[in-house]
């Protein structure tokens, strides 16, 4: 299967692994997908969408870390943040909970990585399909993305 976020790198030739898992939606969880595909936790990222008024943010952050919304909006210049509902990701996004890809969000006013990423040159981010992650260069779609590197984790 070729999701949307393969296809977008595939056109940029940037080199990716293809990660498959199979876990019950219930039991999901960043660290419970980087046990199963046998990654180090601290490389293995997820992607948040968060809202200022109208405007979203697309932030990745490691699996077993929280983001602190008061830093973020700060590293961002931003007034303040609160998360995408988990009912609006589709919409606002067009990938569902477990599967948010920074690679082919809609739209956004920018995509923000927690410096935490400049510790691993290989990292691990959603595939855009639940049960698919990928494995790539961080330098690489950091260009890609033309993400920002900040600190935002708590």
């Amino acid at each position: 299967m070729k999701t949307n976020a393969m296809r977008q790198l595939d056109r940029a030739h940037i080199p990716y692994e293809v990660l498959e898992y199979d876990i019950p939606k219930e039991e999901f969880n960043g660290v419970n997908v980087a046990s199963l595909i046998g990654i180090d936790v601290s490389s293995c990222y997820k992607t948040l969408a968060l809202r200022n008024r109208q405007d979203i943010y697309i932030c990745v952050v490691p699996v077993d870390r929280e983001i602190d919304l008061k830093k973020c909006a700060r590293a961002i210049g931003v007034k303040d943040l609160e998360m995408v509902h988990v009912k609006e990701l589709a919409r606002l996004t067009g990938y569902e909970r477990g599967s948010v890809s920074p690679v082919g969000i809609k739209k956004n006013k920018g995509i923000f990585f927690d410096e935490e990423v400049l510790k691993h040159e290989i990292i691990e981010i959603s595939g855009g399909y639940y049960g698919i992650g990928l494995k790539l260069k961080r330098d690489e779609i950091l260009k890609y993305l033309d993400a920002k590197v900040r600190d935002i984790c708590v």
